[in-house]
């Protein structure tokens, strides 16, 4: 899946982040934009509750 972020708009992003970088690896950090926008969209989806990520919860078994 294509990102939703214009290649303009990612050099935009780039740019903005300070990177001294070459046109060559803008254009290969993109192709990486395409699967990092999903995880991003999901993180910052509204009503996500602590519950969505349980690898982060801890129960301890009482002794």
């Amino acid at each position: 899946m294509p990102p939703t972020t214009s290649p303009a708009d990612f050099e935009a992003l780039v740019r903005r982040a300070g990177l001294a970088i070459t046109p060559e690896q803008v254009a290969e950090l993109y192709v990486g934009w395409a699967h990092v926008e999903p995880m991003l969209a999901r993180l910052r989806a509204p009503g996500r509750g602590r519950e969505a990520e349980p690898a982060l919860t801890f129960r301890p078994e009482p002794q």
